[in-house]
């Protein structure tokens, strides 16, 4: 770390010195200007003209191997996706017409503002979206929890409907919420390496960035557990219809703890997430009891099994509830 003098030249212009390692490695020359951009932590970031001229987007290259199927290629490309990377080609060592369209229907089905822009029977040649203006983080995160907490809901309420498919639709839901989780991912990554990135993409300091990736988390993760409930619905039909009802209350409350954090965290609103944590510690006990009650004797071993693994994802999306109330409260706190 460098100390420079600020000094006044004319009367009214203050003047720092560049360090003549950093203006070398750049390649600045006198005349040449730089763009300067304030931050919120009151610094200030200077970029070379030179650099913003000649951005160029970034390029990765998935060599498709022998031995690596879909899944494993797919996995790679949402690796390269979250680092940021504005062009990815994947380059199969063989012609597959089907294992192309299956990369092809995965990459629609997982993320969000990727373009397909070439293909031949052995690649092929995507372009990510960068997405900030048209849909900042706080707005992807939001509309992420919606359909989390719509999951929730239509889960409970397969326990007793008996249309054809319904848990199947929630699960299949669980893709769109996966497709927003990449996005906001990708969104801080880049912001993490890019401080300039973060107030495009709605935040306010390099602190957030944490906050989010956790709340982000744990908003897939309660898509991932109302998935779960929706899996065990079918098996549950047998449990008593009083019973059903009590499931579906301890559920609706659940889903209310876990929007009202997500609200709690929008607003940065302290009051409101220390009421959804102490909410949250009556549902704990809420999932004792019913586990107590609903269990019994003339139950198979696959129901007690079902029942058990329903009320711990019901009580899980609470708890994931108060997780993003937690980091709502840390949010809410000033930066010293």
């Amino acid at each position: 770390m460098e100390f420079r003098k600020v000094q006044v030249t004319g009367g009214n212009s203050f003047v720092v010195s560049l360090p003549k390692a950093w203006v070398n490695d750049v390649g600045l020359k006198p005349k040449d200007a730089v763009a300067i951009v304030s931050q919120p932590d009151s610094s200030l970031l200077i970029i070379p003209r030179k650099e913003l001229r000649e951005a160029t987007k970034s390029e990765a290259v998935i060599e498709g191997m022998p031995g690596l199927d879909k899944d494993a290629l797919l996995r790679h490309f949402i690796s390269f996706y979250l680092a940021g990377y504005d062009i990815i080609r994947i380059d199969l060592a063989r012609s597959d017409a089907g294992l192309r369209g299956a990369i092809k229907e995965g990459i629609r089905r997982k993320l969000v503002g990727v373009e397909i822009i070439e293909e031949s029977q052995t690649s092929i040649l995507t372009q990510c979206l960068s997405g900030y203006v048209d849909l900042p983080l706080k707005k992807a995160l939001e509309r992420m929890a919606i359909i989390a907490a719509g999951m929730i809901t239509d889960a409970a309420s397969a326990l007793k409907d008996d249309t054809a498919g319904a848990a199947e639709e929630v699960i299949e839901r669980d893709d769109e919420v996966d497709r927003f989780y990449h996005f906001i991912l990708r969104q801080l990554n880049i912001a993490v390496r890019d401080r300039s990135v973060i107030q495009e993409i709605g935040l306010s300091s390099a602190r957030d960035c944490l906050g989010y990736r956790l709340v982000a988390k744990s908003t897939e993760r309660v898509a991932d557990h109302a998935a779960s409930i929706a899996a065990q619905a079918e098996t549950l039909k047998a449990i008593p219809a009083a019973s059903v009802k009590r499931v579906q209350d301890m559920t609706a409350s659940s889903r209310k703890a876990f929007e009202t954090s997500v609200s709690a965290l929008l607003k940065l609103d302290a009051k409101l997430a220390e009421e959804t944590i102490s909410k949250v510690k009556e549902i704990v006990r809420l999932e004792e009891k019913l586990s107590g009650e609903i269990l019994v004797p003339r139950m198979s071993g696959s129901q007690v099994a079902s029942v058990k693994m329903m009320l711990e994802s019901i009580r899980r999306v609470a708890e994931y509830g108060a997780d993003i109330s937690e980091t709502a409260l840390d949010l809410a706190v000033s930066e010293p």
